[in-house]
């Protein structure tokens, strides 16, 4: 799966890299906050950054988990609207943080750049939309089986016991995923063990059988870039 900074040229790269200001920022620092009003978008360089809403009745609901050469922030840094979740790092991370004027400035004089964020802010959206309609429409279970086929889009490596999810998650993480209860998780877990559809180890899931688990929702043929966390 291509990430928005490799789909830059070597030589713009560069070019998007002297415009913004690399910072070390470490585990458990907001860099915004859901009613906020955007002031710049981050590169991340290393470390992992964990986007949330919080719900009506004031419970922490988990969107997103951006890693390495994804862009952290919203479309409304460029039309006055207020940002939607909250961004905390969760793993000591190396960003680069580039403020709206350098941007738009960019955007002006170079239309790959301009062309790779719209690209970006479109995807993300529509990444969005989706893990939103899994929850509405394919209920707990369905959501729970989305969240695991987008954690092996994500971060999946492929061993020979099928697909390692190459982060470690706790059955708060995944509830917090999908809006349920930790209890919920670890029945829906405890089932797909015993059918030998995931294993899991020190916190490690691997995806054993995940056409299973892509023949429940009955998945499509949508852009691997649109099924992620």
């Amino acid at each position: 799966m291509k990430r928005f900074f490799n789909e830059l040229s070597k030589e713009n790269q560069e070019l998007l890299l002297s415009i913004g200001l690399e910072i070390n920022v470490p585990s458990g620092t907001f860099l915004f906050y859901e009613g906020d009003f955007p002031e710049s978008v981050y590169l991340i360089r290393s470390g992992k950054v964990r986007l949330s809403k919080m719900t009506a009745d004031g419970k922490e609901f988990s969107v997103h988990l951006k890693q390495t050469d994804e862009l952290v922030g919203e479309v409304g840094l460029f039309n006055d609207m207020s940002i939607s979740v909250t961004a905390e790092v969760i793993e000591d991370a190396v960003l680069v943080k580039f403020e709206r004027v350098a941007l738009e400035e960019i955007f002006r004089r170079n239309g790959e750049i301009a062309v790779a964020f719209m690209k970006w802010f479109a995807r993300h959206t529509q990444s969005t939309q989706a893990k939103f309609r899994d929850l509405i429409l394919c209920g707990k279970t369905g959501a729970f089986y989305s969240t695991l086929i987008r954690f092996s889009n994500s971060y999946g490596v492929k061993s020979d016991d099928g697909i390692l999810i190459n982060v470690q998650l706790t059955n708060q993480d995944i509830a917090n995923y999908i809006g349920t209860t930790r209890e919920s998780v670890n029945r829906m877990l405890n089932d797909l063990k015993k059918d030998k559809i995931i294993s899991v180890d020190k916190g490690f899931i691997t995806v054993r059988d995940i056409q299973f688990l892509k023949d429940y929702l009955h998945c499509g043929d949508c852009p691997v870039e649109i099924c992620t966390i």
